[in-house]
């Protein structure tokens, strides 16, 4: 099975799927936090009457996001991972976030993400690379693409009205198809080392 899980967000997912990348069982926890995932892992592996050496391949979301939530994660996820030297991938979480079917198949998608400090990560459809830019730049940026974001309200606030919430789209199978385009060394992408705790409580 591919272990997929991500923690860089406001909502903390993990899923288990076939080979073949298609789902057998997932949870999901908005406002957790990534020391629930070792839980998550357990009540999946019970429902579907797995155990963690069916795993063979772990995918796991890097971030831009929440300092703490990345690297309980990457560090959740390596510890299986090691143990059995099984392939252990990172993907982008903004990356992840794209891969929802509409948005591949519509027009032009962007992941907006507040980085704090003025200033924020942008992922456009189509895209390799998570972008670092200013608010004011962003502004610019944003004419026209439909948008999937998460932030401070008064971060929100400055972007075109429509936006979708950017943790809704963090799914396990996101997630897993993100990795066969986007894969990454598992290597952490912290919103701020300093500020974990801003974007998690709205400050």
């Amino acid at each position: 099975m591919i272990l997929a899980l991500d923690a860089a967000t406001s909502t903390v997912v993990l899923g288990l799927a076939s080979p073949d990348g298609r789902i057998l069982t997932e949870r999901k926890l908005t406002g957790g936090r990534g020391d629930v995932l070792p839980g998550m892992l357990e009540e999946c592996l019970t429902e579907i009457g797995a155990k963690t050496s069916d795993i063979t391949r772990v995918v796991c979301g890097v971030g831009p996001g929440s300092f703490t939530g990345i690297r309980i994660a990457l560090s959740f996820g390596h510890g299986i991972a090691f143990r059995r030297n099984l392939p252990f991938q990172g993907v982008s979480s903004l990356a992840a976030t794209l891969q929802t079917a509409e948005f591949c198949s519509t027009r032009p998608v962007a992941a907006v993400l507040d980085a704090l400090r003025g200033e924020a990560y942008v992922r456009p459809v189509g895209t390799d690379r998570d972008i670092r830019m200013t608010v004011e730049e962003l502004v610019e940026f944003l004419d026209g693409p439909q948008l999937v974001a998460e932030g401070r309200p008064d971060f929100l606030e400055r972007l075109p009205r429509g936006w979708r919430k950017l943790s809704e789209h963090v799914t396990a199978k996101n997630l897993i198809d993100a990795s066969r385009h986007n894969a990454t060394d598992p290597v952490p992408n912290y919103l701020r080392a300093s500020a974990p705790e801003e974007l998690r409580d709205g400050k």
